[in-house]
């Protein structure tokens, strides 16, 4: 009997996955109550000709009578192709910008709110909470209004740039771009020359000569300097310059890209930086790395640095942790890259300007 027992168990098994197999063929080839035929969305997809046929130009699904795809009075559109959806009235880049700001201060209210309920400024405040540590503070939640590219390395050290088309578009692409703290990665500054006709202006005391990427190269100045709040030659010898000095010396008086990775002496460069530049500050975006460590900076400190910047017109719209840290056992991740743009600065300021 027990043989005829595993041979029965053995075909229940088999007819049970067959009526499984059957009822999901039934169920792919059927119309949904709601309107999806998954039969037909999956065939039209997996055509290797797709695209070819006019007819894939309207692809859509009939979903549920209740979800709203466009805003409230334009007029439906829906099955048409794309190209006749007007969409939305296209916005200026000032338009973009002012939408922005506002959008902003409801996230400069709610991180107040959240220091409050953190109880920030008593000894029970911990800006690395778990559920809200340091960085959620200060997300950037303002806008490019431009297209964005990765330039250099997918890895630590490329950049998202702003804008980065309006670079490369002559005679735009004759930019100006400052680079704080290169050691020898310089694959950002090697692409940039590559795709545009930037001037590149480098400064790092505490190595002899930049990457191989850069070495060589028009259009390329490198300077054994520390960037600081006075002109100087330190005990050690090094040479310290303030921005403004350096941007007089090289009859800059604006900068498009200001890129600072200075390992945890940002804050006191850019105290220097803002004092000496009350008003607006020179440069059109900023892509600046930012340490937290302990050792680096205390968080009233930080705030303080960050809230100066945003009163000068400086907003973060992209960030990207360097999770280099945490692969060390304890360490948190207190490094981050964060892009920012000024929405100041006029006629100079390439990023705020409304293009054709």
């Amino acid at each position: 009997m027990a043989p005829l027992r595993s041979v029965l168990s053995s075909r229940a098994v088999i007819v049970g996955l067959a009526l499984l197999g059957a009822v999901g063929l039934f169920v792919s080839t059927m119309d949904t109550p709601d309107g999806y035929n998954f039969k037909s969305v999956k065939d039209r997809y997996n055509n290797p000709n797709r695209g070819n046929d006019p007819a894939d130009q309207n692809v859509h699904l009939q979903g549920p009578s209740n979800i709203q795809w466009r805003d409230a009075g334009q007029p439906d559109l829906t099955g048409q192709p794309l190209s006749k959806n007007p969409g939305r009235r296209p916005k200026t880049v000032q338009k973009v910008i002012e939408d922005a700001k506002g959008f902003y201060q409801r996230i400069v209210k709610q991180r107040h709110e959240n220091l409050a309920a953190n109880h920030y400024g008593t000894t029970s405040f911990d800006p690395w909470f778990v559920l809200m540590y340091w960085w959620w503070y200060f997300p950037p939640s303002f806008v490019c209004p431009h297209d964005i590219q990765r330039v250099g390395p997918l890895s630590d050290g490329g950049k998202w740039i702003c804008g980065m088309s309006l670079y490369e578009e002559k005679p735009r692409s004759k930019c100006v771009l400052y680079s704080f703290g290169v050691n020898h990665e310089t694959r950002f500054e090697g692409e940039m020359l590559d795709r545009t006709d930037c001037e590149i202006w480098a400064y790092d005391a505490s190595v002899s000569e930049m990457g191989p990427e850069t070495q060589g190269r028009p259009h390329v100045t490198f300077k054994p300097y520390f960037i600081g709040r006075e002109d100087k030659v330190a005990a050690d010898g090094k040479i310290w310059k303030t921005l403004r000095t350096l941007m007089k010396e090289n009859g800059h008086d604006w900068i498009d890209i200001l890129k600072v990775d200075i390992e945890g002496s940002e804050y006191d460069t850019f105290a220097a930086i803002m004092d000496d530049f009350p008003d607006v500050l020179p440069f059109s975006q900023l892509q600046l790395e930012l340490h937290v460590h302990q050792s680096h900076v205390s968080f009233p400190d930080f705030l303080n640095f960050w809230e100066r910047l945003e009163s000068k017109g400086v907003y973060p719209w992209w960030t990207e942790i360097n999770l280099n840290p945490v692969f060390n056992p304890g360490e948190k991740p207190w490094a981050s890259e964060y892009c920012f743009i000024n929405i100041r600065g006029g006629a100079k300021n390439l990023l705020i300007q409304n293009y054709e």
